[in-house]
């Protein structure tokens, strides 16, 4: 098995979390892009598995992105609701 491309989408996860964070200054931005590439680890290994390649990608985020939000959506509804809040458009941008 060729672990390569796992092991590349899971040191994104990590590094791209911390640097949208950091760059950011929002804990909410940095998980989210973390889960997003953490689902793209789960499709590498999906595909590893010789799931389809097209079903893998889905299964892959469905089940990191997707499992999260039933997570929260069950226990912690108060935190979606800060997630909103965050990716919410109030106006117009004014650039960096």
């Amino acid at each position: 098995m060729d672990w390569t491309m796992i092991l590349v989408f899971s040191g994104l996860s990590i590094f791209s979390g911390v640097l949208v964070g950091l760059g950011t200054l929002s804990v909410v931005r940095a998980i989210c892009t973390a889960l997003i590439f953490l689902g793209c680890a789960v499709t590498m290994l999906l595909m590893e598995l010789g799931v389809d390649e097209i079903l893998s990608f889905f299964l892959g985020q469905i089940i990191v992105v997707g499992s999260t939000y039933i997570y929260l959506k069950v226990v912690h509804p108060e935190i979606l609701n800060e997630v909103k809040k965050e990716y919410i458009y109030d106006g117009p941008s004014h650039g960096c």
